[in-house]
């Protein structure tokens, strides 16, 4: 059983990375498709968040991101998650990490390598504000044991992992909590 798992998650990894290179590399509507098809699978129409925000917050109208589906921002305590790309004054960018609940309850998580070539079409403005709360999470072990500590947008870098709870409206990512691993 354990070894059938690994070969699942093995192959999510892979198909994942090779949906993010095509979608990277590929130019016209096929390479469109093929990505918005592997989002939606991880994502969610926005009425449907579990996150604190109301969810008329949660409008993205025409918008080409979108939270993750309930069960799955359950499962990991977060709307959505990335790798921060590139750091600007009041805001940075990320490249969405791809999220998937396999159907023993495990998590599968890939994102793509810091020496990737992302687009910037692929990127993904998150805005904050002065109530955005910020904190590091120093996880232990086997993942179970984690020790949260607060922290502030000056201890974001390039290429850490963030898992965020808020909404996007028009495609930027409006925080309300970043928790940075």
């Amino acid at each position: 059983m354990k070894m059938k798992l690994k070969k699942i998650s093995a192959l999510l990894v892979i198909v994942s990375l090779l949906d993010t290179m095509i979608a990277g590399c590929g130019s016209g509507s096929d390479a469109k498709t093929e990505e918005s098809q592997g989002n939606e699978m991880l994502q969610q129409e926005p009425e449907d968040t579990l996150s604190d925000n109301s969810n008329e917050n949660q409008e993205n109208t025409g918008g080409k991101w979108k939270v993750f589906e309930p069960e799955l921002a359950e499962a990991v305590d977060a709307d959505f998650m990335g790798k921060v790309w590139k750091m600007e004054e009041d805001s940075f960018l990320i490249v969405e990490k791809q999220v998937a609940l396999l159907e023993d309850g495990s998590i599968t998580r890939s994102s793509p390598s810091s020496n990737a070539d992302i687009p910037d079409s692929q990127l993904i403005r998150v805005v904050f504000d002065d109530n955005t709360y910020f904190y590091m999470r120093t996880i232990q072990g086997d993942g179970e044991n984690y020790e949260d500590k607060e922290a502030g947008f000056q201890d974001l870098k390039e290429y850490m992992s963030v898992e965020m709870k808020g909404r996007f409206e028009n495609d930027v990512f409006h925080a309300d909590e970043i928790r940075m691993i």
